[in-house]
């Protein structure tokens, strides 16, 4: 171990000389590497020299560095340090692989802090499986947190992987897009979900937003897709009689309170029983940083195959980061949640409320807090009750209560940003029921219905 160490310190020596010997390489540098990769005894200096990173005479720089009294780095070791500068290069770095020695060093030190602290728990830990599986999602967070040296390829040296792939997709049988069965235009407007995709609902209060995130979310798994569900706002239980409800097709209001079950419920939600339905659906009704929910996801992914979640709602998320505004804070999730859909590969929904004003006008301006999730979803839609902004009918369709129309906003996909109309049922599940989009599924509904697409 002395010896790795020995190692690490003087290929971290060769990068502090070349910093201080060529302050314009130091931008380069701070690419590579980080202060966390160096030792302590060096990472002081590394930040410093990025401190002082717009000094560019290399003998001003060493004098500054002098007068900040960096632990035993005196004017006479910075000048040591310097002239060793003169045996090396950034391109020499470069030839020596030195940037990636350091990184498998600091992260080889990493792992094995975690895999010490690992070993210790589970010294009274019966649960094998699932800290396997922790062990596995921190050590694939070290590595995924580190910014991987490599050499960039231009577009011309990857096309032959990017024609692979799409030549991969053309002969697979298998479907690479997420679709939901019962609502036909959520697909045209998608045109279908991929991982990495981050799709918002947003809506002002009793808008249907959760109602149709958890149709989406139910309709998945139904097919056999693992999806995992963030009930930030409902309870587990509260969430649990939902989704009983949408399922057996019996009113929530009646779960919440069974004596009001009558006998034809109650045979309903028997019946249910007894298919003994397969539903890979994961739910978390705890409130969680952006962090822990990450972390839940990627157990869950793991674990569970997730490839779906479903987070009810983006102003529950509390981060243990300051902010200066709500609108800043907001902001960070949006983004934050995006980088998880990539980084998962997974696709993650988010739900999001509109201020007062949407009530009255349901656009992206009028976003609580921030507008931010409109920037970073791939898919926007918003959904909103007609009556409630004064529509009482549109052609030959009268609106009432359980009417909720939900257009896409925002797209980055597709080209045509139209909407829909949705039905909820007393059991909460939706109907589609007239569209903007063209489809042969919903023609025929239409025709069968003599309902005219508005």
């Amino acid at each position: 171990m002395e010896n790795i160490n020995q190692i690490k310190n003087e290929l971290e020596l060769q990068v502090l000389s070349v910093m201080l010997n060529d302050p314009e390489s130091i931008p380069a540098i701070m690419h590579r590497v980080k202060a966390d990769d160096f030792s302590n005894d060096n990472k002081f200096l590394f930040l410093k020299v990025i401190e002082l990173s717009s000094i560019k005479d290399s003998i001003n720089l060493i004098i500054q560095l002098s007068k900040a009294n960096i632990q035993e780095w005196t004017l006479s070791e910075l000048n040591k340090l310097q002239s060793k500068g003169n045996e090396f290069s950034l391109e020499r770095l470069y030839f020596n692989k030195v940037f990636e020695q350091i990184k498998d060093i600091a992260t080889a030190e990493r792992v094995k802090s975690i895999c010490k602290a690992k070993l210790n728990t589970l010294k009274t830990d019966s649960r094998g499986l699932d800290a396997a599986i922790e062990l596995k999602s921190e050590i694939e967070e070290v590595i995924k947190g580190i910014e991987v040296v490599r050499d960039d390829k231009s577009f011309s040296d990857n096309l032959p992987d990017i024609l692979e792939m799409i030549e991969g997709e053309l002969n697979s049988t298998k479907n690479n897009s997420i679709s939901v069965q019962n609502l036909p235009s959520f697909n045209n407007a998608t045109g279908g979900l991929r991982v990495s995709n981050l799709l918002g609902i947003a809506g002002a209060y009793k808008s249907g937003k959760t109602t149709l995130g958890l149709n989406i979310i139910l309709d998945l798994a139904k097919q056999n897709i693992p999806c995992g569900f963030f009930s930030l706002e409902l309870s587990e239980d509260e969430l649990n009689r939902k989704i009983l409800g949408m399922l057996s097709k019996v009113e929530y209001e009646n779960l919440r309170d069974p004596k009001k079950l009558d006998d034809n419920a109650k045979n309903k939600i028997d019946s249910l029983f007894k298919k003994k339905l397969l539903l890979p659906l994961y739910t978390s009704d705890k409130l969680m940083t952006e962090q822990e929910l990450k972390a839940k996801a990627r157990y869950w992914k793991e674990r569970f195959g997730v490839k779906v979640i479903c987070i009810d709602y983006l102003g529950y998320i509390r981060s243990n980061k300051k902010f200066d505004t709500r609108e800043r804070e907001m902001s960070y999730y949006s983004g934050f949640l995006k980088q998880v859909a990539k980084e998962l590969d997974i696709v993650v929904i988010v739900l999001a409320q509109l201020n007062r004003q949407g009530r009255k006008e349901a656009t992206t301006e009028n976003l609580a807090e921030s507008i931010a999730l409109a920037r970073d979803c791939d898919f926007l839609f918003i959904t909103f009750n007609p009556l409630v902004m004064g529509i009482k009918k549109d052609k030959n369709i009268e609106y009432n209560e359980s009417h909720f129309i939900v257009k896409l906003d925002t797209t980055r996909h597709t080209r045509f940003k139209k909407q829909f109309l949705l039905k909820m049922n007393d059991d909460g599940n939706f109907i589609e029921i007239a569209t903007e989009y063209d489809n042969e599924y919903l023609n025929a509904l239409m025709k069968e219905q003599e309902e005219f697409i508005f």
